[in-house]
């Protein structure tokens, strides 16, 4: 009887840490979506700094460039219940502006499945990259690259944060691009939608 009471205890516990990391992974997800101006980056920064302590942003620098990371991983993959996956928001400033944010997912098993979505804020390069988006097919069926002006309406935007963070739960893993960012490889197909 205790053991079945253990037994049980053990999956209430893995069931809820498994929820905890789904609801963390979507809001972090949310935060990106919102994310439009360096005042909203610099609000997302500080709430989750708020929520979940100090150290959930790492901060690096490269120059005039300062990326904020935040990571979360389901830790739990190493006892065998779900595959390791890793969900990344990168908030990189310029001189104290908003220049990009980048959303990364990706599974840890072989073949490596990952979706990496690049939203660009206001800075040059912003001239010179077309009002839609850019997919790259280089890693295709496995790993997909998105990127975009921020300048994009937003129903093109909520596509592209579409991601799929179930990915981080689920024991069965993703195993393609199409299982991180359902539709990945139809965004750029309607040029004329944007």
């Amino acid at each position: 009887m205790a053991l079945v009471v253990g037994i049980g205890s053990s999956g209430l516990g893995i069931a809820a840490y498994l929820s905890h990391v789904h609801a963390l992974a979507t809001a972090l997800v949310k935060s990106a979506r919102v994310i439009l101006t360096t005042a909203d980056a610099e609000h997302e920064i500080a709430a989750w700094r708020t929520r979940s302590g100090k150290e959930f942003w790492v901060e690096s620098r490269d120059g005039a460039e300062k990326t904020y990371e935040a990571q979360i991983v389901n830790g739990i993959a190493r006892l065998g219940f779900v595959e390791l996956t890793e969900l990344t928001l990168d908030i990189t400033m310029h001189e104290g502006n908003l220049r990009r944010i980048t959303v990364t997912e990706w599974t840890a098993w072989y073949p490596l499945a990952s979706v990496s979505i690049q939203e660009w804020f206001d800075f040059d390069l912003l001239s010179r990259l077309p009002n839609r988006f850019l997919v790259s097919r280089i890693e295709k069926p496995a790993a997909a690259a998105v990127v975009f002006p921020s300048s994009l309406r937003d129903q093109q935007r909520t596509k592209a944060f579409g991601i799929n963070v179930k990915c981080l739960v689920r024991p069965s893993r993703c195993k393609a691009a199409e299982d991180i960012l359902p539709g990945v490889w139809q965004l750029d197909k309607d040029v004329g939608a944007y």
